[in-house]
């Protein structure tokens, strides 16, 4: 029983070419049951986002390997023209475990340590469940992956710290302003930068969240995502910059929409009680002599880009950390995947050796009296648990690949002749 994983990726592909070989659910759905009913495979598994598209699959026959699993997407996909056998990668066995414990993990992730993709191995693992083609083995894989999750969430810091620059911005701001529930926000730019930022804030408690956005129906539309129905027209939001605590701007024009001027009558309006811009505008949207008027804390990307550059350093330091549960939930794993190929072996050397001693003890049945015949039992007991001790450890012990399992499993069963031992059983 072996394990195979074949995909692309960040790291192995471009966009188009990931674009190009990604399954949605209802093609995950069919990709599975054509893999299933085809007797390609005894299980297999989808694991599909924008970054990847990643295949896990236990062959049903020889032939189904790597390159087979890359040919029959590639066929699936129709994307002969485009997709080569190189924009994949490939895992056997073992280190098939590993990807997925580091995808789940987030290590293998373009941004080191991002929250969703444990959310998107689960969303796998469902579909695979829901077309029945996860079996015993992927079952127990893609639980082993997620207890990697938690572990690695509990007890190392490698999704901590702001990595993008709205969450870096919200950060800041909680930095400065520890309790953001009591202060009042204006959001300029209601578009995809704007709506993560306004989200990041909503999810630190900020509740007093006023948008404004040239197009009014965006604004209205983040705002009823958001619960408020706090929107000031485009036109008018420069009159109430002194009500705000903290200004987020992000919007796309080349002209600077707040300037000195206005902040320098806002702030005496505020009577110099500080204020916060966060400035997610690229090109910038707020003109730097704002910085340095007093009281008023202007950050733009490339300040946030400082943040994050820090935080990924203190992700990164934490790879040890998480490599070490990795390889620990690694061993076990592969202890327990050996056992299933290994069990049969296990069973047919023990029966082997108990019908030994139970031929021996039955010659002395009657020449020794019931209780020796007890004692001799119990020592022959001790002595066949220590003869089989060696044996039956280096059966479960890992192995590097699933090629090297035959080869256990055929010396034992050669030095103590398990096939006269099947033969006999039958």
């Amino acid at each position: 029983m072996n394990i195979i994983s074949v995909g692309v990726h960040h790291k192995s592909a471009p966009i188009e070419i990931r674009e190009r070989v990604s399954l949605p659910e209802d093609q995950a759905k069919a990709f599975l049951r054509n893999l299933i009913d085809d007797g390609l495979a005894q299980e297999a598994m989808v694991l599909s986002t924008c970054n990847r598209t990643e295949l896990y699959v236990v062959p049903a026959m020889p032939e189904v390997d790597c390159r087979y699993m890359k040919d029959y997407l590639i066929a699936f996909k129709n994307a002969h023209n485009e997709v080569r056998h190189e924009h994949f990668f490939n895992r056997f066995y073992c280190n098939t475990a590993r990807h997925l414990f580091e995808v789940a993990s987030a290590i293998d992730s373009l941004i080191l340590g991002e929250g969703q993709i444990l959310g998107q191995v689960k969303e796998g693992y469902r579909i695979a469940v829901e077309v029945q083609s996860a079996g015993i083995l992927l079952t127990r894989l893609c639980h082993t992956a997620f207890s990697v999750a938690k572990k690695v969430k509990t007890k190392t810091k490698i999704m901590e710290g702001a990595v993008s620059v709205s969450y870096a911005a919200v950060e800041l701001a909680q930095k400065i302003f520890s309790n953001l529930s009591m202060k009042k926000i204006l959001l300029i730019g209601a578009g995809e930068t704007g709506e993560l930022a306004a989200k990041h804030m909503f999810q630190k408690n900020a509740r007093n969240i006023v948008i404004t956005n040239r197009t009014l129906s965006k604004a209205e539309a983040l705002a009823e995502e958001l619960g408020t129905n706090q929107i000031l027209p485009y036109e008018s939001y420069k009159e109430h910059l002194h009500e705000f605590d903290i200004i987020i701007t992000a919007v796309s024009i080349k002209d600077y929409v707040l300037k000195e001027p206005e902040l320098q009558q806002s702030m005496q309006k505020r009577r110099l009680k500080p204020v916060i811009i966060l400035d997610l505008g690229l090109p910038r949207n707020v003109d730097p002599e704002i910085g340095k008027l007093k009281n008023m804390f202007l950050k733009d990307i490339d300040d946030l880009k400082h943040i994050i550059d820090k935080n990924l350093e203190l992700r990164r330091a934490e790879l040890p950390k998480v490599q070490k549960i990795i390889n620990e939930e690694l061993i076990g794993f592969a202890r327990w995947i050996n056992t299933l190929k290994v069990r049969p072996t296990i069973v047919d050397l023990q029966s082997k050796f108990i019908d030994i001693k139970e031929k021996e003890l039955e010659r002395f049945r009657y020449k020794v009296s019931e209780e020796e015949l007890k004692r001799m039992e119990r020592l022959t007991d001790r002595i066949l648990k220590k003869i089989l001790h060696h044996p039956i450890k280096m059966l479960k012990a890992p192995v590097d690949t699933a090629d090297n399992i035959p080869s256990k499993v055929n010396l034992v069963r050669n030095i103590f002749d398990l096939e006269e031992q099947n033969q006999r059983s039958k």
